[in-house]
């Protein structure tokens, strides 16, 4: 009897000594283990009953508050994890958005880069149209070289002259 925590907080009186024992009242204990009606119980028993409410009360609030706490600790640990997550989607957006820049930029080069090779081409082709003509006599070939050099200024200044 005495190892069951229930029949231990019991009251239990001795008849043949009229001695009550002494109880814990301690913990959360169910409303049932409480009478419902304090009729043919002494002071002592209804003070006992009394003080063992008012423990499982306190039992109570105290389980409440930490139940509260731990609710509120999880809320802000959720918070932050949530402010978390969102500074990451910022990031990924402006690492996305860098990327698309970077290829933008990497086009653009791109197009640069195959326009002076159409550029190198075409200048290469008129220099050696130029270095043709230099070996030729005569009228034609004067006409031939200006004609050249013009087509040279005009691919230099941006002009894209294939004509001849």
């Amino acid at each position: 009897m005495a190892d069951d925590p229930l029949e231990s907080s019991l009251i239990s009186t001795d008849a043949a000594a009229g001695i009550q024992s002494v109880v814990a009242c301690k913990g959360i204990r169910s409303t049932s283990d409480f009478p419902r009606d304090l009729k043919g119980l002494s002071a002592e028993q209804i003070e006992h009953h009394y003080t063992a409410m008012r423990n499982s009360h306190a039992s109570l609030t105290r389980s409440r508050g930490q139940l509260l706490r731990r609710s509120r600790e999880f809320s802000e640990a959720r918070e932050r994890f949530l402010a978390t997550l969102r500074s990451y989607e910022e990031r990924l957006v402006l690492i996305g958005q860098e990327k698309a820049e970077a290829m933008r930029l990497a086009k653009d080069m791109h197009q640069e880069l195959e326009a002076f090779e159409s550029k190198q081409q075409q200048l290469d082709r008129l220099l050696g149209e130029l270095d043709e003509a230099k070996q030729e006599a005569g009228f034609w070939s004067v006409f031939q070289i200006n004609q050249l050099i013009e087509r040279m200024r005009a691919l230099l200044r941006g002009g894209d002259k294939r004509d001849g």
